[in-house]
Parts: C-alpha cells; sequence; structure tokens
C-alpha cells in the first residue's frame, strides 16, 4: 500500500495514540471469594494479548518511520528541513536585533560622562548599580531598519522553503509492507 509522507505523518501520530490506549495490568485484586488460579491466568491471557498488540503497533510504528526518513533523505526534504531550521535561527537573532534599541544621542552620552567626571563623590555605586559608567546600544536606526528588512527577506524565504516541503510530503509515496498493513487494518488504523 502507498501513501503520502503526510498520511505518514498523520498515521504516526495515530499509532502512537493507540499505543498509549493500550493498558497493560501487571497485577490484580483478588477477593476471599475467587478462585486465584482462574483469576490469574485470566489476567495472565489479558497481559499476552495487549503486549502482543503492542508489539506489533511499534513494529508498524518505527516501519513508517523508518520509511518516512529513507524517502526524507532521498526526496530531499530532510536537506530542506535543515535549512529551514537555520532560517528559524537567523530570524530569532535578527528579530533580536530588529527590536534593539539605537544608540543614545552623543550629546547626551558626553553630557553624562562629564558630569560623573565632575561630581566628586566617592561613591561609586547606588543600589548595585554603577554610577560612574554610562551604557548605550550601538546600533544606529539604519541598523535596526536594516534588521527590520532582513527579517522579512528571511520570513519569506522560510515560507517558500515551507511550501516546497509541502508539496514534497503531498508528492512523495511510500510503500508499506503487508504485515504492517495488516496490523494497522486491524488495528482500524487504515
Amino acid at each position: 500500500m502507498n501513501i503520502s509522507l503526510r498520511k505518514a505523518n498523520a498515521l504516526q501520530t495515530s499509532i502512537n495514540d493507540a499505543i498509549k490506549d493500550i493498558k497493560v495490568k501487571l497485577d490484580v485484586e483478588l477477593s476471599e471469594f475467587q478462585s486465584p488460579v482462574s483469576i490469574i491466568e485470566a489476567a495472565q491471557q489479558e497481559y499476552l494479548v495487549s503486549t502482543n498488540r503492542r508489539n506489533e503497533l511499534l513494529v508498524a510504528l518505527y516501519e513508517v518511520r523508518k520509511l518516512v526518513a529513507e524517502a526524507n533523505h532521498t526526496s530531499g526534504i530532510q536537506n530542506k528541513l535543515t535549512q529551514a531550521a537555520l532560517l528559524d535561527k537567523q530570524i530569532g537573532y535578527v528579530t533580536e536585533v530588529a527590536g534593539g534599541e539605537t544608540v543614545t544621542d552623543m550629546t547626551v552620552i558626553q553630557g553624562k560622562l562629564d558630569g560623573i567626571r565632575n561630581n566628586q563623590s566617592s561613591a561609586r555605586s547606588v543600589y548595585g548599580y554603577d554610577t560612574r559608567n554610562v551604557t548605550t546600544s550601538i546600533l544606529t536606526q539604519e541598523h535596526v531598519t536594516q534588521a527590520k528588512l532582513h527579517v522579512l527577506e528571511l520570513k519569506k524565504a522560510k515560507q517558500k522553503l515551507n511550501d516546497e516541503i509541502l508539496e514534497l510530503n503531498i508528492s512523495t509515496k511510500i510503500t508499506l509492507g503487508e504485515a504492517v498493513v495488516k496490523t494497522l487494518q486491524s488495528e482500524n488504523l487504515l
């Protein structure tokens, strides 16, 4: 059976949900009025059925994962995902710069520094802040404006890349083996 990578992704989520829903009990509660042998045997049988079902779903899940990984590599999706991750990091950094403060007016900076020089007080710190230094951004308005434009360019490139990835996820197919198909059909996942 052939399915798209997009369908395979949804299928993996469904398989994981089905695995989570399988409850495997490792103990039973017995009362004085019950036959311990029959209760324990029934619980052991339930345990085996649940464990086998869980194992078959795990095998199917990792077979689908393997096929998806191979298809991602051969179709070029993996490389595009790497490029998208790079763009995300670049967008994060440049967005920080684009939101940054700009350099304080030089007249103000010079006035503050002159005030510090002319102050004869030996107190260097007020409430943990050094009053003998002036802090200012190094970014000009042009830096901030350019960073904002660069963020827009990066986001546009990321959207284009995401569109290409989506197209490949829809057009690229994987072939599920008979055992996987049988397992997934028995669980009503296909």
